[in-house]
C-alpha cells in the first residue's frame, strides 16, 4: 500500500523540477532580450589643449589669446579690451555669446592628423588660425601733406547711401560714419594701410597712377570709391 508520503513526494518532485526549468528559461531568455549596456563617451582632450594665440585668416591684423578660466575657455582680445567666455559642449564644440548677450553662437575647434588643435571655426564661417606668436604692427610717420591726400567723402560699393567721411589729424585719420556719426581714430602701418588696433579694424587705400586717392577697402572685404567734390 503506497503511503501518503511517499505519494506526496512522488507528486512534488516532477512539480519542483518543471518549475526549475521554468525559471531557468525565464532568466535565459530575459537576459538575450535586454538592453545593451549603454557607453558613455569621455571628453579626451583637456582645456589646456585650446589655449594659445588665434590669428584672424581674412583680418590677419585680429588676434584672440585663448586660455582656461576653471571649466570654460577665455578669449581676450590683444591690443583690445574684448574678452570672451567659451563654454564647452562637446570635446571640440564651444559657444559663445553675442555682442548683445541674448544669442549664442557656436565655436568648434579643428586639431590635425597628429591630434594637435590648430584652429577654430566661429559660427560656421568665421575661420582663426592658432599661431606661434603675437606679431604686433608697427605704426609709421607720415607727413601732414601726405595725410590730407586721403580726406574725402567715400560711397560704399554695394549701398548707394552709405557713405564715410575721412579727415586727417596729427598722427593718423578719422573715419566718421555719416549714417550714425560714429567716429573711429587711425594709425598709419604704411604709406596707404591703416589701423585701428581696439577693433583690429584696417583700412588700406587705392591710388590711381598719377597718386591720387581713388579707394579705400575696409577689413579686408568692403569697398568704398572716393566722391570727386
Amino acid at each position: 500500500m503506497i503511503t501518503l508520503k511517499k505519494t506526496f513526494a512522488g507528486t512534488l518532485a516532477p512539480l519542483l523540477i518543471a518549475f526549475f526549468l521554468v525559471t531557468i528559461n525565464c532568466l535565459t531568455i530575459k537576459t538575450a532580450g535586454a538592453a545593451p549596456m549603454l557607453k558613455v563617451k569621455t571628453i579626451e582632450t583637456a582645456l589646456t589643449a585650446f589655449e594659445g594665440i588665434y590669428q584672424n585668416k581674412v583680418n590677419t591684423f585680429a588676434y584672440f589669446k585663448i586660455t582656461v578660466a576653471g571649466t570654460t575657455l577665455v578669449a581676450k582680445q590683444m591690443d583690445g579690451d574684448r574678452e570672451i567666455v567659451l563654454t564647452r559642449k562637446s570635446e571640440f564644440g564651444f559657444e559663445m555669446k553675442d555682442d548683445d548677450g541674448d544669442e549664442t553662437i557656436p565655436v568648434t575647434f579643428s586639431k590635425n592628423d597628429a591630434g594637435e588643435i590648430v584652429g577654430l571655426m566661429v559660427a560656421d564661417k568665421d575661420q582663426w588660425v592658432k599661431v606661434k606668436e603675437y606679431i604686433p604692427v608697427k605704426e609709421v610717420t607720415l607727413t601732414a601733406e601726405q595725410l590730407k591726400a586721403f580726406e574725402g567723402k567715400y560711397k560704399f560699393e554695394e549701398k548707394d547711401d552709405a557713405y564715410l567721411q575721412i579727415t586727417a589729424t596729427a598722427t593718423g585719420l578719422t573715419l566718421k560714419q555719416m549714417w550714425d556719426g560714429r567716429e573711429i581714430n587711425f594709425i598709419a602701418t604704411s604709406d596707404v594701410d591703416f589701423l585701428n588696433k581696439q577693433a583690429a579694424f584696417p583700412l588700406k587705400f587705392t591710388k590711381d597712377s598719377a597718386g591720387n586717392v581713388t579707394k579705400v577697402l575696409a577689413f579686408n572685404r568692403d569697398l568704398w570709391d572716393k566722391v570727386k567734390e
